[in-house]
This record gives C-alpha cells, structure tokens and sequence, in this order.
C-alpha cells in the first residue's frame, strides 16, 4: 500500500547537463575547440553559438568562460566579460551596459594582471561613461528646448545619428589603443539576446556592431539564429521598404566569423541520465521506471536536455503528491512513477493521442493490436472505434506520423502498465487536468492474448518430442523441436549428472563440481530463487515453476555444458546415432531453408501469432507443437521464438552463440534468421529462464 511509500524527490538541477566533473553532452570538446579558435584568431573576432532554446546555449558559454578563467586567462592576457542582454534590455543604450559590466569584471580580477594597465582601462571606461551620460544629458534638453523635436522618438535612434555615432565611437578606440598596446584581450560572452524584445535585441546588436572592428575585443552571442533573423528580417524590412527574405541571415553572417550550431542530443540522452546518475551517487539515483520512459522517446526536435531534466522533475514532484493525497491507493511506488512517466511524457509530446487513448478503450485495443502486430495498418481503422470523422482523421494522421514513437514507448514494460490499468491511468489524467473521466465497465485485461485461450489444448496433443527430421542436402538430423523437460529429465533420472564421462571437457566437469542436480524439480527451484525478482520487476506478477516445468515444455535454465552432457548420454545408450548441440552454420541452414534468404523461418512478412514472443503476453514458454505455423520449411518447430538455443561455435572470447529469439522478446530482429547483428552469445556456464537447445544426430 502506498501509505508505507516514500521516496526523496531529488530534483535535478539544469546545471547538471553540463559541468567539468559530469560532461555528458562533449560541450567540453567543444569548447576546447572553439577556445582555440578564439585565441588563434586576429581580433577582432566574433563567435555565434546556435541552437534552439534548451538545448545548451548558455550551458556551452560558461563553460567556455569558465575554462578561459581557470587555464588561459594569465598565460594569455584575457579578461572575460559575461553580459546578459535580458538583464540590460531597459537600459537606454547598452555601451553604459557594456561598459559597466567589463568595470565590474575588471575590479574582480585586479590581481590577475599588470595594475598600471588595468587602472589605465578603469579610468577610460569612467571617461566613455561620463561622455555618453554627457551626450544624453545634451540630447534631453534639446529634447526640452526644441519642441520641433518628435518627443516620440527613441532616445537609441537620437543617439546614433551621425554625430553621435562618432562621438562615441572616437571614445571606444582609445580602449582599444590601451589593449593593442599592452597586448590584452577581453572576451565578452552576451546570453539570452533571443529572449529579449525585438526592439531591444536590435539595439542591442546595433551597439554590438558599433565596436565590433575594434580590435582586443572577442564577442561570443549565444542566439536562437531564427529569432535574431526574423527580428533583423522585420527592422531592415520596415526600415527601407524592401523584400525581408534573408536580410537577418545577411545580416548575421557579416558580423559573425564563426557560427557554431550545437549537434543534436539525440543519442546522448542515456549518456546525460549516467550523468544524473553520477552527479547525484547511487543513493539518489534516478528510478528505473523513468529512465526506461525517457530512454523510449525517439529523436524529435523539441527533445532538449532541458527538457528532459524537467520531464524527469515534473514525474517525480506528481508522482510524490499524488502518494500523499491518495495514502490507500494499492499501488506500488514502482507502479506510480511508471504511470506518471507515460502520462507526462504523453502530455509533453503527443497531447492529441494522449486524450484519444484517455476518452476511448476502443482506441487503446486498438493501438495495442497495431504495437503487438509491429506495424500500422491503415485499413484496420475502418472497424468500429466509437470516434467521429474528426477524431478518427486526426487518429490516422497521428499513426501516419508517428506509429513508431509510439510502438517504442508502449514496448516498454511502464507502457504496457499503463494501457492495461485503465482506472489507474484515469486517476492519474483526472489528478493532472482536475478533470473527471467517466468509467466505463471493462470485463477482461485489454492485452489478454487469444493464446491464453487455446494454450491448455496443447496437453491432450499426440507429440513425439523425440522426432527428428533429416535436413536435405546435408548429413545430419535435428530434433524437430527443443528439447523437453520430460525427455531431460530421463537424462537425470539415469544419473546424467553422476557420470563423469558424459562431461567431457574440463570447463564443463569444473562446472559440475559445484552444480549437481538430483531432480528436475530441484532444477526449477533454482531458477525461482535467482530469477524470481527480476521476473517480478518486468512483468508484476511472481515468477512460478508450474508455468515452466510440464512435460512437454522446453527444459530451461540450461547451461551450454547440461545440453552437450545430455548429447552425450543420447550417443551412449543410442547404437546407431551420434548426438550433438548444432553449430552456428548448422542451425542458419536449417532456420533459412538451405540457401533461401529468408527474413523468418516461415518466410518474408513478421506475423507475432507464429511464434511464441513477448508480444503475446504468455510471460512464460509455450509446449512445443503450439506454433506449428512458424515451423522451418524442413519442418523445424520452435526455432524462432520460445527460447534461445544454444549452438556449439565459439565468438572469439570463447562463448557460445545462442540463436533464435525467445518468449521473453518481442522485437521482430531478434527473430530474423538472416540477421547475423541480432544473435546473442553467452557464457556457457549462463543460465536463463529462456534458454534451451536443439541436437542434431548423424549415423555412426
């Protein structure tokens, strides 16, 4: 119950997308670079730092300020100087701006350099200030005295006729002079100009271009290049009546040397949830359920790490108040995070369908036969959803769209979760939006599998799970399908484990000494004890050895050197046949119909109904025989789906491959038989509750 629930919100602070102890982005890579272009170029010299908001503008500039600071400043002459143009937007010009931030940042780092040289420069920044206060002061009484003066024009337009312009600019190249003579340089970083008023951002890149020529002076603009475009696209346009089409990009391109657009995160976001990982220790880690959530989101734009940090933040302050407002409610923590990671993060990125999938059950069976299917059929939408025209054109133009986001996201165990609980996925949108959804009555789990229904036929089924099969064009039989726990268990029964000679390697006979086995039951005991935790946390039920341990069940939880004793136990009692474990190329030849290059072993097109996968929900393995429509063409069953089989080659480490796919996945390439990148190798000393094995025999 969650009235014993607690967990600290741990909030993620933005700071923690970029430092120099936690770099998941490479921003340290970059600004290493660009550092090195700004102390290698001829001044004056001017740097734009591109990208859309969040995605680490400013993250990137300090760091870069920082860097200069801590390794270069003393060796190279440089003073930084951070200016936040967000800040200063109300000021009447940004020079005073301009000049009282490079004052400030002087007085700061007075120790760091030459005195004589830094009081000359404090004393010339006093002088352009009081001349420019001075210009101002003239301009308001002409203001007064003149009353032919439009009062309405700017006091930024008054100050850069042409008089003015020189005035001032006469007054910034003595700066200049003073740094050319004493070899320094200062570097000033201006953030957060795209977020200013456009009347502001403008005169504020007016100002910029007035001293750009002057040379010590190093400008590094973090900028949303199409904000700063579109407002030099409207002043330009409006200012002489002319076509705006690229005048802002005209614009930018002669004051910037060199622009820098920051890479796309997309394929950094596990690297920036290690960092979180990091930065906050393992006591404070953040919960798998949403981290597996985030790590589903496919690469859209809006995918920033900032937003990502807030996602993850918003989860978590939900997630903790709706535990102390509903102290009774049966769920785990577990549970309550998975449902409020889907459900913000639906919000977040897809709010269209997120309503859809809240108002309508229809819907969401729906969406599940599409996920478990593996692909969007446009024509299944012609069956009854109970939606009108307009939200079934806006359904089909969303899957159209986006189907593959969604079948990522609702692949994950948290996705499942909440398409299965409708009450508790109602509670949690009626708790976001304050805003009741009508019940409506459902009888049977929307992601029960029809296979559910027919899988206890199997046991009344006449199967000889001692068939084999002789494979054309080739001198071996296999087994025509996995090995089942009955027939293992002769193996045990007949003191398999007890007889030294049926292990007939070191490895194998050093494994033995410490994992004998007496009964097939104690085999599955086993397996409950080490597995059942992580069964529990995937699937949210108890992991049980009946769903495992019948007859004609395949034997799992079998190690590489189990399955070549109990081949070697075959070859002893049998006086015609040789028995081993397939290799590698054995089991391609047999799943791909010889030299066929077929994707699946019943052909071309994935269909989940011909094998046994994690799609159809069984959790557990399936009786041989179930899938007789996924058979190989020779006749093969089960050699996609079901469990993993092991086959005797080597990967150059030493450890054997597994082949095939199993119950316990349900993405298509794992069951692909011409796909060499989805075989899996394990050690042969590994076992899984979803591993078995095939043999193949040849005459002696």
């Amino acid at each position: 119950m969650s009235k014993s629930i607690n967990f600290d919100l741990n909030l993620i602070p933005e700071g923690v997308i970029v430092d120099f102890a936690h770099d998941s982005l490479d921003f340290k890579t970059y600004s290493e670079v660009i550092i090195e272009a700004i102390i290698s170029a001829e001044t004056p010299f001017t740097v734009g730092i591109f990208s859309k908001a969040g995605k680490g503008k400013t993250s990137l500039m300090k760091l870069i300020e920082r860097e200069i600071n801590v390794d270069i400043k003393n060796n190279d002459k440089i003073l930084t100087a951070f200016f936040n143009a967000l800040k200063f937007q109300n000021n009447e010009h940004p020079i005073l701006s301009f000049c009282n931030v490079i004052e400030k940042t002087i007085q700061k780092d007075r120790s760091s350099f030459d005195q004589d040289t830094l009081i000359n420069i404090l004393n010339h920044i006093k002088n352009i200030k009081y001349k420019i206060l001075n210009i101002k002061i003239q301009i308001d009484d002409l203001k007064n005295e003149n009353s032919l003066i439009n009062t309405e024009k700017s006091f930024e337009k008054q100050f850069l006729d042409k008089n003015s312009f020189f005035q001032i600019f006469d007054l910034v190249k003595g700066l200049e002079l003073i740094l050319i003579e004493q070899n320094l340089k200062i570097v000033i970083f201006i953030d957060d100009l795209d977020k200013c008023l456009p009347k502001s951002a403008i005169k504020i890149i007016e100002c910029i271009n007035l001293i750009l020529d002057l040379k010590g002076l190093y400008f590094v603009l973090a900028i949303d290049r199409d904000i700063i475009e579109n407002f030099l696209d409207n002043r330009i346009s409006s200012k002489y009546d002319i076509n705006k089409k690229y005048l802002g990009k005209t614009y930018l391109d002669k004051i910037i040397q060199l622009p820098f657009y920051i890479p796309s995160c997309n394929g950094k976001i596990l690297n920036l949830l290690e960092n979180i990982y990091s930065k906050n220790n393992t006591s404070l880690k953040l919960e798998d359920e949403i981290k597996n959530v985030i790590l589903s989101i496919p690469p859209l734009n809006i995918i920033t790490p900032r937003f990502i940090v807030r996602l993850i933040n918003r989860i978590k302050v939900n997630s903790k108040i709706f535990i102390k407002i509903n102290p009774e409610i049966d769920l785990t923590k577990e549970s309550i995070l998975s449902l409020f990671s889907i459900s913000c993060t639906l919000e977040e990125l897809y709010n269209d369908m997120y309503h859809l999938l809240i108002a309508n059950d229809d819907v969401v069976k729906y969406l599940i036969k599409t996920i478990q299917h593996e692909v969007y059929i446009q024509d299944d939408l012609d069956i009854n959803l109970n939606i009108n025209k307009t939200q079934k054109d806006k359904l089909l133009k969303i899957l159209e769209n986006d189907f593959n986001s969604f079948k990522i996201i609702f692949s994950t165990e948290q996705g499942k979760f909440w398409l299965e609980e409708r009450s508790f996925r109602l509670e949690t949108f009626e708790f976001l939006h304050s805003k009741k959804v009508e019940p409506i009555v459902q009888t049977t789990p929307i992601y029960k599998t029809e296979f559910e229904n027919i899988i206890e036929l199997i046991e009344n089924k006449e199967v000889n799970e001692k068939e084999f099969i002789k494979i054309p064009n080739r001198n071996f039989e296999m087994s025509k399908y996995v090995i089942t726990n009955k027939w293992f268990n002769e193996f045990i029964k007949a003191g398999g484990y007890l007889e030294k000679n049926y292990w007939s390697d070191m490895a194998s006979k050093i494994w033995l000494m410490n994992n004998k086995i007496d009964s097939l039951d104690q085999k599955y005991q086993l397996m409950l004890k080490n597995e059942k935790n992580y069964y529990q946390k995937k699937y949210k039920k108890n992991l049980i050895k009946e769903n495992f341990n019948k007859d004609l069940q395949p034997i799992v939880y079998i190690t590489y050197y189990e399955a070549q004793a109990f081949c070697n136990y075959l070859s002893e009692i049998d006086k015609v046949y040789t028995y081993s474990i397939p290799t590698n190329e054995q089991w391609d030849y047999v799943a791909k119909a010889g030299e066929e290059e077929r994707l699946f072993p019943w052909g071309n097109t994935w269909n989940k109904n011909y094998c046994n996968n994690s799609s159809n929900q069984l959790h557990k393995t399936s009786e041989i025989d179930t899938f007789p429509q996924g058979n190989s063409k020779f006749g093969i069953s089960d050699i996609a789906g079901n469990v993993w089989s092991w086959t005797s080659s080597l990967e150059k480490n030493e450890y054997n491959y597994l082949k095939g796919g199993s119950w316990n996945f349900s993405d298509t390439n794992y069951f692909k038989v011409s796909n060499n990148k989805m075989t899996f190798f394990n050690n042969p000393g590994s076992q899984y509750y979803d591993i078995g094995f095939f043999c193949i025999r040849i005459k002696k």
